[in-house]
């Protein structure tokens, strides 16, 4: 029997942040970018892994959902379209 070249054992989840692409967008800005790759970095939250623990997740998925609430609380609501 021929052992499968991947191992789907991994009990990590698809990073939230980066989506499983390991590496965001750095905001260095074009020329001054003092990343090493020019505009893309590691993903902080998995550190280029593209997968995290469950309990990692839950933490970012809380983090964000508490700053998209500040964000709303700071903002008020717009009933009307102003002209």
């Amino acid at each position: 029997m021929v052992e499968p070249e991947y191992d789907d054992r991994d009990e990590g989840v698809i990073c939230p942040r980066c989506m499983g692409d390991r590496s965001v967008s750095c905001h260095c800005g074009g020329d001054l970018c003092v990343c090493d790759n020019y505009g893309e970095r590691d993903c902080p939250v998995c550190f280029g892994e593209g997968s995290v623990s469950p309990e990692r997740e839950a933490q970012y998925l809380k983090a964000e959902g508490e700053a998209m609430a500040a964000i709303r609380a700071a903002w008020p609501a717009s009933s009307e379209p102003q002209q």
